[in-house]
């Protein structure tokens, strides 16, 4: 029962050696190398053989691998050596597996990336006569909506709640409620919330309004700043406590009573001739662009193609990004009573 203090010292050294090879393998940022692995493990399958048959020389063991059966000490350290080879290099392949997911993981994300709506920095126009009405226009414009200058009516797509976004938001009702606002011209803090604070008290305590309501508030600042009349703001989102917000279903009823309210719209001796629609519920209520532009297309052209008169003449389309603008223009040449402008079937000028 009294091991020979050599042998024991021989076991302490090789465990000592076999953990400090094995060490410098797991660290090795490649896997290590392979008969390194073989010699760690050579070193540390012979500390237990050592001691086990050192104090139990008369142990048994008996071990079948690969078809050939060992017995004795031998048979223990091949068993102990071969199964840790065995046990690292299926940690090393799922190392390797796991690797692989997390390159696909990178490259789906990546391209889910690429994929997404880009903004246009670009304001361009896009010109659509209306056959019969030659006063009439349809104009699917680009860009950020704060570059459109000299249109009277600006829309802006609002919950039901007629809660406005907040300044810092990436939104049309954050960038009518900021761009609207009176602001210190030095540091371009608000110091009056003239939009939302109108919008506020014409709603009052009747709140949640009817999806598809429109209410009329003045443009504020923004008269100043891009030569806006009115803005209309449309209740085309439903928000929903701890849900967030979708589109509303009725988007025609939407579209045809903000032309009701933009009629009314008059200001300096005139009345509105021209209203800028955003597409409504593509951004926090993630709605389908293609369904969405459809819907209110086709409440654009009937209000376009009425035989009744219009103040309301000049209508233009916003679109954002170049999801918003493929969509929009696929929509446009698509619809059989409204024309493209000039030559090349198109007429592109930059807003100035």
């Amino acid at each position: 029962m009294k091991a020979d203090p050599v042998v024991l010292l021989t076991a302490v050294f090789s465990l000592v050696l076999g953990l400090g090879a094995f060490a410098w393998q797991w660290r090795s940022p490649d896997g290590g190398n392979e008969r390194v692995h073989m010699i760690s493990w050579t070193l540390l399958a012979l500390f237990p053989v050592t001691l086990l048959f050192s104090f139990f020389p008369q142990s048994q063991f008996s071990a079948e691998i690969k078809g050939a059966t060992m017995t004795g000490a031998v048979g223990l350290w091949a068993f102990i050596w071969w199964y840790g080879l065995r046990s690292l290099r299926t940690a090393g392949r799922a190392d390797e597996y796991r690797k692989e997911i997390r390159a696909l993981r990178e490259q789906v994300d990546t391209q889910a990336k690429l994929r997404q709506p880009q903004p246009i920095e670009e304001t361009r126009t896009y010109e659509y006569a209306v056959p019969g009405r030659p006063a009439r226009r349809l104009t699917l414009i680009t860009g950020d909506l704060r570059n459109v200058k000299d249109v009277d009516v600006w829309v802006n797509s609002e919950n039901t709640d007629m809660q406005m976004s907040r300044f810092h938001e990436r939104s049309i009702s954050a960038v009518i409620r900021y761009e609207g606002a009176r602001r210190d011209p030095l540091t371009e803090r608000v110091v009056e919330d003239c939009v939302a604070d109108e919008l506020g008290r014409r709603v009052g305590a009747n709140v949640p309004v009817e999806p598809g309501t429109a209410i009329v508030t003045g443009a504020h600042q923004l008269a100043e700043r891009n030569g806006v009349m009115g803005i209309v703001h449309a209740a085309a989102v439903h928000g929903a406590a701890g849900v967030g917000y979708r589109r509303v279903d009725n988007l025609g009823t939407c579209v045809r009573n903000v032309f009701l309210r933009a009629e009314e719209i008059a200001g300096g001796g005139r009345q509105a001739g021209s209203i800028v629609f955003p597409i409504f519920g593509t951004g926090e209520a993630a709605a389908d662009i293609e369904s969405t532009v459809q819907s209110m297309l086709t409440a654009i052209v009937a209000h376009l193609t009425d035989s009744r008169p219009r103040h309301v003449e000049s209508v233009y389309l916003l679109a954002y990004t170049d999801a918003e603008l493929a969509v929009c223009e696929k929509a446009l040449d698509a619809c059989p009573h409204i024309s493209p402008l000039g030559k090349a079937g198109r007429k592109r000028t930059r807003q100035k």
